[in-house]
């Protein structure tokens, strides 16, 4: 197939509380993320503003994945894009799906590191020398899989100006 003959109907876009979702939670990863790195280290005193501010925006994540979520199963959604690749628009696919399996893995991973490491006893109760910080595998899992979030969110980015170079079509058109 020649790429440059694709053309993909950009006019049909997702729904305005998907588009909406999509903005406000790529910002929120864009500043989970570097957050979560930049405490790795620290000791918990020092970073405890830094922790709230962390589970809250990771909260904020969960509720609106689980929206989004919703919303996939419920709404109308245009075709997936066509690359003129069988194998990358099944890896373009792939990755869009996998965004929230991996969204739900943080989230549970987050929240089962705050039950089990005592961090939400600690946000409560003001005392903070109950944090468990050894060996936590809720919190290895929870890096781990960010990890995972930001290099498909590297691909996912790639991809839409591969596609942009390729096809010469402007695809954030359906997702704004």
């Amino acid at each position: 197939m020649d790429k440059t003959n694709i053309k993909n109907d950009l006019d049909n876009k997702y729904n305005k509380s998907t588009i909406v979702i999509h903005w406000l939670t790529a910002i929120l990863i864009l500043t989970l993320y570097p957050l979560g790195k930049f405490m790795e280290g620290i000791p918990v005193s020092e970073k405890i503003l830094m922790i709230k501010l962390h589970v809250i925006l990771g909260i904020i994540v969960f509720i609106l994945t689980l929206i989004r979520s919703y919303l996939f199963f419920t709404s109308k959604r245009p075709e997936s894009l066509k690359t003129g690749s069988k194998w990358n628009d099944k890896l373009a696919e792939w990755i869009h799906n996998a965004f929230y399996f991996l969204l739900m893995g943080i989230s549970i991973s987050g929240i089962a590191t705050m039950f089990i490491g005592g961090y939400s006893n600690a946000l409560l109760t003001g005392t903070f020398d109950i944090i468990k910080t050894n060996d936590l595998k809720s919190l290895k899992a929870h890096g781990l899989l960010a990890t995972i979030m930001m290099i498909l969110l590297l691909m996912h980015v790639i991809g839409v100006a591969k596609h942009y170079i390729l096809t010469k079509e402007n695809t954030l058109k359906r997702i704004s």
